[in-house]
């Protein structure tokens, strides 16, 4: 399939996804970041919620999306140049029983290709409050969220757009002070501690995967 057609076939599924389009989007730049609703932790450190004075990215993403992939390097660039914002690859776009697994072994095999957060967002709940509030179809999109918790881009995440807004974020950002006890963490949503860099966890169901953009 040539770029043409990528993109005409991305546009098309867009557009069944988001329905007729005339109602406008409920999460835009300037409205206050989703919750993070994750179901498992695929890399690195779990985050429980976004913490005033750090800056996020979020990028939905999916390992079938050849666009998804070659902005893996990318992602890692921009995190190690900026260590005090927080990057986290958000799988909710994959197919099957074993997509879980699947996404483990995709970022397994990834290396230090890719290393950011990865979690799995197999009920499409993060997926629906974020990618689909903002009317977003297509992958990958990434959201960067500011020291306030507010929406600061949503878009392609290899835009010069999303690079500046990031620059501007990373100006302010400091990472959140270190729990002192995992047993208070366990205590706050009755989750499992998080798992290290490259740890399985449980896989459940994913749902319908939106389209990949060029």
């Amino acid at each position: 399939m040539n770029k043409l057609a990528s993109i005409l076939a991305a546009f098309t599924v867009s557009s069944v996804l988001l329905g007729a389009g005339t109602r406008a989007a409920d999460l835009k730049v300037g409205s206050p970041a989703p919750k993070i609703s994750v179901d498992g932790w695929v890399k690195g450190e779990r985050v429980r919620k976004l913490e005033p004075g750090t800056a996020y990215v979020v990028e939905f993403w999916a390992t079938w999306c050849p666009p998804c992939v070659a902005s893996i390097p990318h992602l890692t660039e921009l995190q190690k140049a900026n260590p005090n914002m927080i990057f986290i690859g958000v799988a909710g776009a994959e197919r099957g029983k074993s997509a879980a697994a699947g996404v483990k072994k995709f970022v397994a095999s990834q290396g230090e290709k890719m290393e950011y957060r990865v979690a799995i967002d197999n009920d499409s709940s993060m997926s629906k409050a974020w990618m689909q509030a903002a009317k977003q179809g297509g992958i990958p999109c990434a959201f960067v969220v500011d020291t306030e918790g507010k929406i600061a881009f949503i878009g392609h995440p290899t835009s010069e757009q999303f690079s500046a807004a990031i620059a501007t974020q990373a100006k302010t950002s400091k990472l959140p002070a270190k729990k002192s006890s995992k047993s208070e963490d366990k205590q706050e949503d009755g989750a499992e501690d998080a798992a290290p860099a490259g740890a399985p966890e449980k896989p459940t169901n994913a749902p319908e995967a939106p389209a990949k953009q060029d």
